[in-house]
Parts: structure tokens; C-alpha cells; sequence
């Protein structure tokens, strides 16, 4: 391996122990993010312009969205860089050098048998939520590209159809009209630009008028939310939202 990727390999590591350390010990998360940010100066200062341009990391995280499905540790190209993550947890994001990733995930303490395996191609400067759902008989892990980008002073809104026992919803302004239409599970809408205000909007089962969730949403400036619909239309855990930014 030569030193360019000894460096990214390195970056990479040292990026996942400092999100790892974030909330449980401050001192290590800095530590640790000094010396991701020093492996990528190192990774990048022998590279050509253009070249630089294309090796910009990527940042993606994790989200647990299958209510059925155990705690999990969540691995990359055979490091583990998520443990004992469970249903509603999400990652910040990790910056990870752009190229091909093996994502396995285990049942938290075991690394026998993955419970989700997949391989992801990251591209450089690019954004992606990744999401594990489903029912335990059908899990799926899910890739979404996020798109931060606002104008200046407006915000932006998509919704993921998460729920794996609900067919196609509507989402609709509440006693008005529809916004995004049929949206099946496993998808997600376009971005709807916004300006900040209160919006109260609601799921309907597709070409229903009957709301099967409220989703009161506060719109803020520069601030552009995915919203998550998860849970069960059918059973428990029930059908909720997770809101996260991007």
C-alpha cells in the first residue's frame, strides 16, 4: 500500500474512535480528530490538483430504522466503527477517503454471522445516510445521498417512507392538499424548498383523506431536514418520524 492510502486508511480510523469517543470521553474525541485531520493533510499534500479535487472525503451515517432488529456493531471494511447500536440510533456523520467500502453489521458482541451486509461506493465531497430497515425477515441497508445545500435564508424537506407493514402513503398539508404523493416504502421524495414557518403536515395512506400520523413541523432557516417515517402501522413499536438534518 502506498503512503497516499497508508494515510487515508489511517484518516479513516482515526475519524471513527474520535465520533466513538464524542459523547464518552472529550479528551480522546479531540485527540483523535487531530490526528484524522493530520493523516489527511498527509494523505493530500503529495497529490496533483486535480487529484485532490477527486480524493475529498466522504461523509455518511448510520441509522437503525428496523424496530425488530437487534442492537447491532456496525463494521467497515472490517473495522468496527458502531457498537451496540439500536433501533432509532443514529451516527454523526464519518468522513471517510472516496472509494469502496465492505459494510457489515453484527449482532452487538458477535462476528460470525452479519445480520446486513453491503457493499457501498462513496464518492468524493458527497453526502449519504445510510439506514438498516425492515422487518427481521427482510432487512434491507439502504443508501440516500443527503444534499445540505440551502439558499440563503430558505430551508428544504424530504420524507422517507420507512415503515416495512405500510403501503404508499401521501404526504399532505393537514386539511389541505397533497405535497408528495404515493411515496412507497424503502423511498424517498425530492427536496421541497421552503421558507422558515410552522407546517403542520400528515401521512395519509395513498389517496386517503384520513391521517395516520401528524408530523407538526417547524421549518427553520438554512436548515434542511429528512424526515423518516419508521415503526409499525400494525403493531408496536407504532408509526413515528425521526428528523434529521440533512
Amino acid at each position: 500500500m502506498n503512503n497516499k492510502h497508508t494515510h487515508l486508511q489511517k484518516a479513516m480510523n482515526y475519524d471513527a474512535l474520535s465520533c466513538y469517543y464524542k459523547y464518552s470521553n472529550p479528551h480522546l474525541h479531540d485527540y483523535y480528530y487531530h490526528k484524522h485531520l493530520k493523516s489527511m493533510e498527509k494523505a493530500m499534500k503529495p497529490m496533483r490538483n486535480g487529484e485532490m479535487n477527486q480524493m475529498k472525503p466522504a461523509k455518511v451515517r448510520i441509522f437503525h430504522a428496523a424496530p425488530k432488529a437487534p442492537a447491532v456493531d456496525v463494521y467497515a471494511n472490517g473495522m468496527r466503527i458502531l457498537q451496540n447500536f439500536s433501533y432509532k440510533d443514529k451516527s454523526d456523520y464519518l468522513s471517510l477517503p472516496p472509494g469502496k467500502y465492505q459494510i457489515d453489521i453484527y449482532p452487538t458482541g458477535q462476528t460470525t454471522s452479519t445480520v446486513l451486509s453491503r457493499k457501498l461506493d462513496l464518492e468524493s465531497e458527497k453526502m449519504y445516510t445510510v439506514v438498516a430497515a425492515g422487518s427481521n425477515e427482510m432487512l434491507k441497508l439502504l443508501t440516500f445521498e443527503d444534499n445540505p445545500y440551502v439558499p440563503q435564508n430558505e430551508s428544504k424537506i424530504r420524507f422517507v417512507h420507512l415503515s416495512f407493514d405500510t403501503p404508499p402513503v401521501d404526504i399532505a398539508v393537514k386539511d389541505g392538499d397533497v405535497v408528495f404523493g404515493n411515496l412507497s416504502y424503502r423511498k424517498a421524495s425530492e427536496y421541497l424548498n421552503l421558507y422558515p414557518m410552522h407546517v403542520d403536515f400528515e401521512v395519509r395512506l395513498a389517496g386517503s383523506k384520513e391521517a395516520a400520523l401528524s408530523l407538526p413541523t417547524d421549518i427553520k432557516a438554512d436548515t434542511p431536514l429528512s424526515i423518516y417515517i419508521v415503526g409499525s402501522s400494525q403493531g408496536e413499536p407504532g408509526l413515528e418520524v425521526i428528523t434529521l438534518s440533512p
